[in-house]
């Protein structure tokens, strides 16, 4: 969805022609990350399809968002990086995570090398947030970082109506694992329906297995245990608190739209983020977030746009709901505050001139912005 954004940035498609080619490969995210035979021929069709568009297009640029992981670093990002520089393209890099480096401490030595020489071919590396220059350190020259937010189009998301919600609703939006704080919400439950009995906790995202991305928790850098979330939703259905939880799927377009206008807060307590879509989504229709301080939340966001508990503490993360729920004169005034700042910080518009000049730095372009 970032890229789509990108692609249909006005400033972007002014001042460069721009060739796309789609590396995603997976119909769920259920499946994502799984090493199988729909990746290995994955692998294939995208340096084919690479090659063509090198050999056929003789790119100035190549603008590539990487992974965190070992296996996408061996799997893909170091080759897209050295094929690209072999045909004399110079390369932008984009890491939408906030993890790979503490991934990264536990890659292979041989793969440390690779994963560096190929670092040190890259024009410009991006980030989503300027203290998360650290995860290229010794990888990437500081000369070489930049940041650049979240974007979205805002204008998909008007709603003056920011008063009108369904009060006691928590949404939450993302998928549903233990890395996205998901088992701690789902804990959290009754004991927000203790201390608020009309609240209803409303989760969207896909319901998966095993972790096969985030590992750490990236504020403390202490390494996960994993927790099964279909487990953890069954404790929950069995108990008390069942009806104050509502799984709605997999939900897109109006469907979400509708949630998140609907809602009372939004809350994503994840232990690794970069930089989230969702929760600007939620602040674009003037919701007051919970959230944790990870990735670039912990830079751009504070207690001005709801309430930051840290990963993995259930008490907190139920106490900052409820002091939400518990308060609408502070609720309303957050959500005002979100509603503008998003359009002043996220919009699509201001978003794509920054990686437009982001662009023409990398080629050496005359005009560009410093």
């Amino acid at each position: 969805m970032g890229m789509k954004l990108f692609l249909e940035s006005d400033e972007l498609n002014r001042r460069f022609s721009i060739r796309h080619q789609t590396t995603s490969v997976r119909k769920s995210n259920k499946h994502k990350g799984r090493f199988d035979l729909t990746m290995i021929t994955a692998f294939f069709r995208f340096f084919a399809g690479l090659l063509v568009n090198l050999l056929r297009f003789r790119p100035h640029l190549v603008y590539y968002p990487i992974t965190a992981t070992q296996t996408g670093w061996v799997g893909r990002d170091v080759w897209c990086i050295l094929l690209s520089r072999l045909f004399g393209a110079r390369v932008v890099i984009h890491l939408r995570a906030s993890h790979f480096r503490l991934n990264f401490n536990d890659f292979a030595s041989p793969v440390k090398l690779l994963v560096g020489f190929a670092c040190r071919r890259v024009e410009t590396c991006i980030v989503q947030a300027e203290y998360l220059f650290d995860q290229f350190e010794g990888l990437v020259p500081v000369s070489r970082m930049v940041c650049i937010y979240q974007a979205i189009d805002t204008r998909e998301y008007d709603h003056q109506e920011l008063s009108s919600y369904e009060p006691g609703t928590v949404l939450f939006l993302g998928h549903l694992t233990q890395a996205k704080g998901y088992c701690d919400l789902l804990r959290a439950v009754p004991i927000i329906a203790k201390r608020c009995p009309s609240a209803k906790i409303l989760v969207g995202g896909t319901l998966r297995r095993g972790e096969r991305n985030v590992l750490y928790n990236q504020l403390t850098g202490e390494r996960l245990e994993y927790q099964d979330p279909f487990e953890c939703e069954a404790a929950l259905e069995q108990s008390d608190a069942a009806d104050h939880y509502e799984n709605l799927g997999v939900i897109y377009d109006e469907a979400k739209l509708d949630a998140l206008r609907s809602c009372d807060l939004f809350v994503l307590p994840s232990y690794s983020e970069g930089f989230s879509r969702s929760v600007v989504e939620a602040m674009s229709v003037g919701k007051p977030i919970v959230f944790t301080p990870v990735g670039a939340h912990r830079e751009v966001f504070s207690n001005a746009n709801g309430r930051c508990v840290s990963p993995g503490d259930v008490q907190e993360l139920a106490a900052g709901i409820c002091e939400l729920l518990e308060d609408k004169e502070q609720r309303d005034r957050i959500a005002q505050h979100n509603y503008v700042q998003v359009r002043e910080m996220f919009d699509i518009g201001p978003i794509g001139r920054q990686l437009s000049d982001v662009f023409a730095r990398s080629l050496g372009l005359a005009g560009a912005a410093r």
